[in-house]
């Protein structure tokens, strides 16, 4: 039994790929950049910047196509709903951030 439960925890171990951990660091920025330049243009839409907030939606759209193809590419190496435990992952690290800068 014990010999088993070794092996279990050790193969265990061997599945955390670092090439996932990249991966989800790099769409977890993609989602950061997206919030950020998503509240840029309702700014700009609310200041009526017609011209700046079509600029800054195509920016919106770039991150968009980022993520979507992080997302498909964590989903290949069997991340399940990569993009909404990114945001998940987001919201907790700023979290953490703000209540440790009191």
């Amino acid at each position: 039994m014990l010999i088993l439960g070794i092996s279990l925890a050790a193969s265990a171990m061997a599945q955390t790929d670092p090439q996932k951990k990249a991966e989800m660091k790099d769409l977890r920025t993609d989602v950061r950049e997206k919030k950020a330049a998503s509240h840029k243009v309702s700014k700009d839409w609310s200041h009526v910047r017609v011209k700046k907030a079509m600029h800054d939606h195509k920016a919106v759209a770039r991150e968009n196509k980022d993520i979507n193809k992080d997302a498909k590419r964590l989903k290949r190496q069997g991340v399940d709903h990569p993009v909404a435990k990114a945001k998940r992952q987001v919201r907790v690290q700023d979290d953490n951030r703000k209540d440790h800068t009191n």
